[in-house]
């Protein structure tokens, strides 16, 4: 028999362990400072089924040059994404970058820039610079639809998309 939180998991397009959800926060939180944007790609095997993320590769460490108050990643970060993927046998299901204020809703650059242009990625987006608690539903989920744009979610249908939480 299949408990609550099991389906819960099974369904969402992202999934997090408490401790590796906490740690990205964190992280984001400190490379932010609280007064700039920071990013990740989210990384899980490519042997699962690209729902569980496992590693994180930040973004200024692989683009030191990427935060300016916005985000502009450059062609070198993406040379270095791709060969942590290949080493460490992952690939990228989403990304994850902060705003200020409460807004999780994607800035026109960032509908007209995604971070990785294939049709399913998704992009997660937190507020106030990822400073204090970020939960599921505190987040804006867009999913990449191509030419048509994107789908964006919000609060509960934000927090169906991410799980946190234990499942197995």
């Amino acid at each position: 028999m299949m408990t609550i939180r099991a389906f819960r998991a099974r369904s969402a397009r992202l999934r997090f362990r408490p401790d590796l959800w906490a740690h990205l926060v964190g992280e984001l939180a400190r490379r932010g400072r609280g007064d700039r944007e920071t990013g990740a790609f989210l990384l899980s095997p490519r042997s699962g089924d690209g729902r569980t993320v496992t590693a994180v590769a930040y973004l200024d460490d692989l683009d030191p040059a990427s935060l300016v108050g916005g985000i502009h990643f450059h062609m070198v970060g993406y040379g270095l994404l791709w060969n942590i993927c290949d080493r460490d046998d992952v690939r990228v299901v989403g990304d994850v970058h902060t705003h200020p204020g409460t807004s999780v809703r994607q800035s026109c650059i960032d509908q007209a820039n995604p971070m990785l242009a294939r049709v399913g990625h998704l992009a997660v987006v937190m507020p106030h610079f990822a400073q204090g608690q970020v939960r599921a539903n505190n987040v804006g989920v867009h999913e990449y639809l191509g030419e048509v744009g994107w789908r964006c979610s919000y609060a509960r249908e934000a927090a169906r998309l991410i799980y946190v939480g234990r499942w197995a």
